[in-house]
């Protein structure tokens, strides 16, 4: 089926459903799941929400959105309810992301509430369809990285292994070399030169980044890279948090009773950037680039640690 087919075939199924409307219902009890888009691109955020509807002798007990969302990143859930007369909404939104391309299914998955007699009963959830397109609508499907899910030949389950061992592979000889490079100037720097604090340790990172000729020989990807290795050392030295091993989602969580929300949306969305061109191939433009590093940069500048004050009754000198 060519891709134009198949996006009609996928637009008629979601139509059909009408972004998941209710499709569940039993006991005087309906559910329903939707998202705002039925199309979108790599790094795009999606709002994927749960709904119940029920009079107020039911409760809802359970919704595990999670089991069936694997194929996304989960960035944020809310939960929501609000009552109009014999009439109960409640459910929860998740905000979402993909880096990845293909057709999705999200899968029905169980909802339990509490029946009027007391009892604990599970309602099963309708099904969605959900495609993610390249940032480059004019770049060729088979250019890009593109997602298999629910496709169960072996072939494209051996593909997929190899190039996940290739990139990993890559990935930890660049972080062995990375290391050793940091540790060999560390240590022809003296050993009786202080150690750097980490706003001192980021900014000399992020300069020798600036002035590097990544950008000269258009590897744009290993740039931010470096760029994100740089930003989350200095916030797990910052904050004394795990941000090296963690998904920019966990470290978020980590670093939320930290920080201010100013400092936090910042942080969150240049880690987000450094994301998508890691893992979506957006090659952003030179302008863009400049203003990036400036923004990373920032991220330090907003989250120095404040100077402890100068103690009035101080000792003085004889």
């Amino acid at each position: 089926m060519s891709r134009l087919l198949r996006s009609h075939f996928l637009l008629f199924l979601f139509l059909l459903v009408g972004h998941g409307y209710v499709l569940a219902a039993q006991d005087d009890i309906s559910v329903k799941v939707e998202v705002d888009k039925a199309f979108a691109t790599i790094g795009d955020e999606i709002n994927f929400r749960v709904t119940a509807v029920h009079p107020p002798e039911m409760s809802l007990l359970e919704i595990n959105a999670e089991s069936a969302l694997t194929d996304f990143e989960i960035k944020k859930t809310t939960d929501f309810s609000t009552r109009e007369g014999n009439v109960v909404t409640e459910g929860k939104n998740y905000l979402m992301t993909s880096y990845s391309l293909g057709e999705y299914v999200i899968h029905p998955f169980a909802v339990k509430y509490r029946a009027k007699d007391g009892s604990v009963k599970e309602i099963q959830t309708n099904s969605l369809y959900l495609t993610l397109e390249s940032v480059d609508k004019n770049k060729k499907p088979e250019s890009d990285i593109r997602g298999v899910k629910g496709v169960q030949k072996i072939k494209s389950r051996a593909v997929r292994w190899i190039l996940g061992l290739a990139l990993t592979g890559t990935v930890i000889t660049f972080c062995v070399w990375f290391y050793l490079r940091q540790r060999k100037k560390v240590l022809e720097a003296g050993k009786n030169e202080p150690p750097l604090s980490p706003q001192e340790e980021a900014y000399l990172a992020l300069n020798q980044l600036k002035n590097s000729d990544l950008i000269r020989k258009g590897l744009v990807k290993q740039y931010f890279f470096q760029m994100s290795e740089i930003l989350r050392r200095y916030i797990e030295r910052r904050f004394r948090i795990k941000a090296l091993e963690s998904t920019t989602y966990e470290l978020i969580q980590d670093l939320v009773p930290l920080v201010t929300k100013e400092q936090m949306e910042l942080v969150q969305d240049m880690l987000t950037f450094c994301d998508l061109v890691k893992f979506a191939k957006y090659e952003p433009p030179a302008l863009e680039i400049i203003e990036q590093t400036n923004r990373a940069k920032m991220v330090v500048d907003k989250t120095i640690p404040e100077p402890e004050p100068v103690l009035e009754n101080s000792v003085k000198a004889f």
